[in-house]
C-alpha cells in the first residue's frame, strides 16, 4: 500500500511533515474517494493553496475512478476527548480488562504535542497481562486518532480482586415501577416492545433498559461527525424532543442511523411513541432519556394491574416442582481418594453450584431466560445436575436459535421460570454459587426473578472468569472454550447451558488443582 504521507514529503521536502493520513473512505453509490489527514492543533490553518496542492499531487500520483475529496483536520488535544478513546480501546480490543478499570484510574495530561497517559490497574490483573505489549497497542491505537507523541505508563493499583462475592451487595433489591397500559400499533425502531410503560416521574435515577413511552414534543435535528470507533469521520443524524406522559416529562436523544432517518422524520408533534432506552446524565447535566427502540401506539393512561406480592411462605405453599435433579456417574473409590489430595479444603470441604444460563438476549430488564443448566460438586466430585428449559413470554429472536440451537418448538411447554428457580433454590441452598462470568451476566437474571418473587437469595458467589484472571494461566483469551482448552478438556455443545455449566465446573476444579500445587510446592 502507498504510504502518501511519505510519498508527499519525499515530493516536497519534507513540507507535510505536519500531516498524518486519518482514514481513506470510498463511497462505490458515489464514486467518490475521500482522505483524511490530521494536523496539529499547534498549526492555526492550512493554506488554501497548501491544500490544492496536495490534492493534485494525491490525483497525479493514484488513479481513482470518480472525484477525489481531501480533507484536513485539525487534532485537538482534549483530555476528556482521549479518555473515551482509552475506554473504547479497552471495550473494542480488550474487553477482558474492562471491568477492573475504571474513569478515575486513568489520567491524561499533555504539553504541545507530547500526551502523558496514566492507567491504574489492579494489581492482580497487572501480573497476568503483558503490559509492553499492552502499551504498545494502546499507542498504535492513539496515534491513529491524534498528532502527537504518547507516553503511557501501566500503574499497580492497591486494590486487591475479592476472592469472593456476595451477591446482596452486588444487586441491591430494587424498588417496584409503577406502569401503565398502551396499545402498541406499529414497531418504527428497533425490535418488538413489550408494553406497559413506567411512569417517567418515577425515575429518578441513572438505569438501563427503561420503558417509557408519551406524547413526543419539540423534535429538533441536528447533525454531528462520529470522532470515534469504526465509523469515525462519518456524519450522523442526532435528535432531541420531550417525551410527556401522564404525570411527568423527560429530555430525550436519540443517534440515529441513515436506516431509521426516514422514520424519524415522519415523526410529528405530538405523536404518541413507545420507547424502549437507557437513562443517562446528559450533558446538561440533567437525567436525560437515550433512546434505542420506538413503537407508535396509542395510550390507554389507565394503570397495569401490579402483580401481588406473595409472602415466602405463600409461594413455597403454592409451587409444585418441576425440575427434578438427577445424580451423575459417581468416580470409583481409588479415584477419588486420588482426587481428595489433588485438591485444598474450598473444593473438598465446601458444596459448590455450577451455574449456567441461555437467554433470549444480553439485555436483562427485556430478556428472559430460556434453559438454566448448573452441576454440584461436593467433595472434589461432580455429583448431581439441574437442567431445565423455561417458556418465555415472547418468541426466541431467530439470531439467538441459531447461537443457542434452543427453538420456540423446544420451549413451548416448558415451566414457567418462576417454578423452575424456585426449584434452583432450594436444590442450591447453602451452597456456594459459581459461574463464567456469573456476576455480569447470569446473576443478574436470576437476582431479577428472586426479586419478583421476594425469594431470598443470599447465597456466596464465585466468579469462575475472576479466578481465571487471578490465577497463574496464560491462555490466548479468558473465553470459556479457550480456558477449557488450555486445560486440555473438552467443551461439547457450546452455548448450551448445562454443557458450559459442567465445562465450567471443571475449569474451577483444575484452577483448585493447581493452586493447590503450586501452595505443596
Amino acid at each position: 500500500m502507498i504510504d502518501l504521507v511519505e510519498k508527499l514529503n519525499d515530493k516536497f521536502e519534507n513540507k507535510y511533515s505536519y500531516l498524518k493520513l486519518f482514514n481513506i473512505v470510498y463511497d462505490k453509490n458515489l464514486q467518490e474517494c475521500t482522505i483524511s489527514f490530521l494536523f496539529p492543533y499547534t498549526i492555526e490553518e492550512i493554506k488554501a493553496q497548501d491544500k490544492q496542492e496536495v490534492l493534485e499531487f494525491i490525483k497525479a500520483l493514484i488513479n481513482i475512478q470518480g472525484n477525489l475529496v481531501v480533507k484536513f483536520k485539525r487534532s485537538y488535544l482534549d483530555e476528556r476527548l482521549i479518555i473515551e478513546n482509552i475506554v473504547e480501546f479497552f471495550k473494542e480490543q480488550k474487553k477482558g480488562l474492562v471491568p477492573y478499570i475504571s474513569l478515575e484510574n486513568i489520567k491524561v495530561s499533555h504539553n504541545e504535542l507530547d500526551v502523558f497517559v496514566e492507567i491504574k490497574i489492579n494489581q492482580d490483573i497487572l501480573a497476568l497481562i503483558d503490559d509492553f505489549e499492552l502499551k504498545n497497542q494502546l499507542n498504535n491505537y492513539l496515534s491513529k486518532l491524534y498528532v502527537a507523541n504518547f507516553q503511557i505508563s501501566l500503574v499497580e493499583n492497591e486494590e486487591s480482586l475479592p476472592d469472593q462475592l456476595e451477591c446482596e451487595e452486588l444487586l441491591p433489591t430494587p424498588v417496584k415501577a409503577r406502569r401503565y397500559n398502551v396499545v402498541a400499533e406499529k414497531r418504527l425502531i428497533g425490535s418488538e416492545i413489550i408494553p406497559k410503560p413506567e411512569h417517567i416521574k418515577d425515575n429518578t435515577k441513572q438505569k438501563n433498559s427503561v420503558i417509557l413511552a408519551g406524547f413526543m414534543t419539540n423534535k429538533t435535528q441536528k447533525k454531528f461527525i462520529i470522532k470515534k470507533g469504526k465509523h469515525i469521520g462519518e456524519e450522523k443524524l442526532l435528535y432531541n424532543f420531550s417525551l410527556k406522559d401522564i404525570d411527568g416529562s423527560i429530555e430525550c436523544v436519540y443517534f440515529c442511523p441513515k436506516t431509521y432517518e426516514k422514520a424519524m422524520e415522519s415523526l410529528e408533534d405530538n405523536t404518541f411513541i413507545l420507547c424502549v432506552g437507557d437513562l443517562r446524565i446528559g450533558i446538561t447535566g440533567k437525567l436525560t432519556y437515550y433512546i434505542k427502540k420506538i413503537t407508535l401506539a396509542s395510550p390507554l393512561f389507565e394503570e397495569a394491574k401490579q402483580e401481588e406480592d406473595l409472602s415466602i411462605e405463600q409461594i413455597l405453599k403454592n409451587h409444585k416442582q418441576v425440575v427434578f435433579p438427577d445424580m451423575l456417574p459417581r468416580s470409583t473409590q481409588e479415584y477419588l481418594f486420588d482426587q481428595k489430595a489433588s485438591y485444598n479444603d474450598f473444593i473438598l470441604k465446601n458444596n459448590i453450584v455450577v451455574l449456567d444460563l441461555e437467554t433470549t438476549g444480553l439485555d436483562t430488564e427485556l430478556c428472559e431466560i430460556t434453559e438454566i443448566g448448573a452441576v454440584k460438586i461436593e467433595k472434589g466430585e461432580i455429583t448431581e445436575r439441574f437442567s431445565s428449559f423455561a417458556k418465555p413470554k415472547f418468541p426466541i429472536p431467530l439470531e439467538v436459535q441459531k447461537l443457542t440451537n434452543i427453538t420456540n418448538e423446544m420451549v413451548a411447554k416448558a415451566p414457567k421460570i418462576e417454578d423452575v428457580i424456585i426449584d434452583f433454590c432450594e436444590w442450591s441452598k447453602d451452597c456456594i454459587i459459581s459461574g463464567y462470568n456469573i456476576v455480569g451476566f447470569d446473576l443478574k437474571f436470576i437476582k431479577k426473578i428472586t426479586n419478583k418473587l421476594n425469594l431470598p437469595f443470599t447465597n456466596t458467589v464465585i466468579d469462575t472468569l475472576i479466578v481465571s484472571k487471578q490465577a497463574n494461566i496464560h491462555p490466548a483469551n479468558y473465553k470459556l472454550g479457550t480456558v477449557v482448552k488450555y486445560f486440555g478438556l473438552e467443551l461439547e455443545g457450546a452455548h448450551r447451558a448445562f454443557n458450559d455449566a459442567y465445562a465450567t465446573a471443571q475449569v474451577l476444579m483444575e484452577l483448585n488443582r493447581k493452586k493447590t500445587k503450586e501452595q505443596n510446592n
